[in-house]
């Protein structure tokens, strides 16, 4: 689990968010399909390709590169949609929130690591 933080120019105060990561296979395969809406944000890792086919609900997704920069920013992606970035390193994704802040082109990403949380997967 971390937080991430996106600092744009025209943007004063930097965007804070919950952040999971998913850096295996499987947990990249799953996503967010079975989330429920009030989940945070998810940080697929390495990705450059994202679908929503099985989704129920539409998301909003930042293709970023291996420096931190949002090369790509998409808000309400509907299900049965595949995107893909080939410049991309990572893929931020989430249930879409219009109410709250997302990604730019052009943000920079900096990452805090808050705690170190053992997922069911991995205390077995």
């Amino acid at each position: 689990m971390g937080t991430v933080q996106a600092a744009e120019p025209a943007r004063r105060t930097p965007v804070r968010m919950s952040l999971a990561w998913a850096a295996t296979a499987s947990r990249r395969a799953k996503g967010l399909l079975f989330s429920p809406p009030g989940q945070g944000s998810l940080a697929l890792f390495p990705c450059r390709d994202v679908h929503t086919f099985g989704m129920r609900y539409a998301i909003d997704v930042a293709f970023v590169d291996a420096r931190g920069m949002v090369i790509e920013s998409h808000r309400c992606v509907r299900p049965l949609k595949r995107m893909r970035n080939r410049r991309a390193a990572i893929v931020v994704e989430r249930i879409s929130r219009a109410d709250e802040p997302w990604f730019s082109e052009g943000d920079c990403l900096a990452l805090t690591v808050c705690a170190q949380v053992k997922s069911k997967e991995e205390g077995r």
